[in-house]
C-alpha cells in the first residue's frame, strides 16, 4: 500500500511545483509590464485630472499585484495543514479577485466601446448585456469552487470547480474569450476601415495595434484555458488560470482622454 501512497505524494508535490512556477511566470510578466509603463502611467494618469475611468483603471493596476502576491503565498503557506477549513473561504477570495481584475477591464474596454459607438445605442446595449451575463456566470461559477483537496504532506490553498458543474466550468474562459472577440470585431470595424482609407490619425492607430495585440495575447490564453479544464488531469486542470490576470493591465488600456471623444472626434486626431 505505500508504494501506490508514495506515488499520489509525489505527483501531488509535482503539481504543487508546476502550480508556483507558473504563479511566478504570470507575476513576474505583470510585473514587468509594470515597470515598463510606469513612466507612461505618471505622464497619462498621475499629471491629469481623476475621472471615474481612472479610478477603473488604478483598481486594476494596483489590486491585481496584491491579490497575485497573496495567492503565491497561500501555494506554500505551511499553515494550511490546520486549518483547512479556511482553505475554503480562501479560494472563493483568489477566485473573486481575478474576476474583478479581469472583468474591470472589460468594463474599461465598453467603455471605450460606447465611446467609439455613440451614435450606434443598440451595439453599446449589446456588448453592456454581453458585460452583464459574462459578470453573472462568473459569480455563479465562483459559488460552485471548491479548494483542492491534498495529503498532509502537501501545503496548498488552490481552487477548482466543482465537478457536479462538469463541463460548465470552462465558461470561467471561453465566455471572458467571446467577449474579448466582440469588442475586438467592433474594434476593427471602426478603426481598419480608417487606416485603410489613410484618414487615421495615431489614436485609431494605437487603438488597432494595441488592440491585435492584446486580444492575440487573450485569446491563446484563455484557449490554452479551456483546452486544458477539459483534457488535462485533475491537479493541472486551472494551472493556466493565473496566466488570464497578467496581461490585464495593457499599455492601451490607459485611460487616455480620447476615450470618452465621439468617432468623428478620434478621426481628426
Amino acid at each position: 500500500m505505500s508504494v501506490p501512497l508514495n506515488a499520489e505524494i509525489i505527483s501531488e508535490a509535482l503539481e504543487a511545483r508546476h502550480l508556483k512556477a507558473v504563479g511566478v511566470l504570470g507575476f513576474t510578466i505583470l510585473m514587468w509590464d509594470h515597470a515598463i509603463t510606469f513612466a507612461d502611467e505618471v505622464q497619462i494618469i498621475w499629471g491629469r485630472p481623476k475621472n471615474l475611468l481612472t479610478c477603473f483603471f488604478l483598481l486594476n493596476r494596483y489590486l491585481t499585484p496584491v491579490g497575485f502576491v497573496v495567492s503565491i503565498v497561500a501555494y506554500s503557506l505551511p499553515s494550511w495543514l490546520f486549518i483547512v477549513h479556511r482553505c475554503e473561504h480562501f479560494v472563493r477570495y483568489e477566485g473573486a479577485m481575478t474576476a474583478v481584475g479581469i472583468q474591470v477591464v472589460g468594463l474599461m474596454m465598453f467603455l471605450r466601446i460606447r465611446a467609439m459607438y455613440c451614435d450606434n445605442r443598440y451595439i453599446v446595449i449589446f456588448v453592456a448585456l454581453l458585460l452583464f451575463v459574462w459578470v453573472a456566470i462568473g459569480a455563479w461559477l465562483l459559488s460552485y469552487s471548491v479548494a483542492v483537496p491534498h495529503s498532509p504532506f502537501i501545503h496548498l490553498c488552490r481552487l477548482e470547480f466543482s465537478d457536479s458543474i462538469g463541463g460548465l466550468a470552462t465558461a470561467w474562459a471561453w465566455v471572458p474569450l467571446c467577449y474579448d472577440t466582440v469588442v475586438f470585431a467592433l474594434t476593427l470595424n471602426r478603426t481598419l476601415p480608417l487606416i485603410q482609407n489613410q484618414e487615421a490619425g495615431h489614436i485609431v492607430h494605437t487603438l488597432f495595434t494595441d488592440g491585435v495585440l492584446f486580444y492575440s495575447v487573450m485569446c491563446a490564453i484563455n484557449l490554452i484555458f479551456t483546452i486544458m479544464v477539459v483534457r488535462a488531469p485533475q491537479g493541472l486542470k486551472y494551472i493556466t488560470g493565473q496566466l488570464t490576470v497578467s496581461p490585464t493591465c495593457p499599455d492601451h488600456e490607459f485611460p487616455a482622454s480620447s476615450y470618452p471623444r465621439p468617432p468623428s472626434s478620434i478621426r481628426s486626431r
